[in-house]
């Protein structure tokens, strides 16, 4: 019982995190503030740029780096992938935020 609760939850997760997660951390790379793309448009550009990351992140691992693609590899470059696009996106808002201080200041 507890075994089928956790495998359900599972495939929930990970289609969550497949389909939106990568998605959702690209766009905020590319429009940091917030006023650039209303909620509806960013969850749209997260959706197909999560399925464009997800295809051209494996292909990138097994292609190009010669790693078999078995779903824990799938997961950990996916995971890596959307830690690098927030860190982009916290550093555009550090100079972001940075550029308007010395505006008003």
């Amino acid at each position: 019982m507890i075994s089928e609760i956790a495998h359900v939850l599972r495939v929930i997760f990970g289609l969550i995190f497949l389909f939106f997660v990568p998605g959702y951390a690209i766009t905020l790379a590319l429009f940091p503030r917030k006023d650039e793309l209303s909620p509806i448009e960013r969850l749209g550009f997260a959706g197909a740029l999560s399925i464009i990351a997800d295809i051209l992140t494996v292909l990138f691992i097994d292609l190009v780096l010669h790693i078999p693609t078995t779903p824990l590899n799938i997961f950990l470059s996916l995971l890596t992938l959307t830690i690098i696009a927030l860190m982009i996106w916290r550093i555009e808002l550090y100079f972001i935020e940075r550029r308007e201080g010395r505006k008003r200041g």
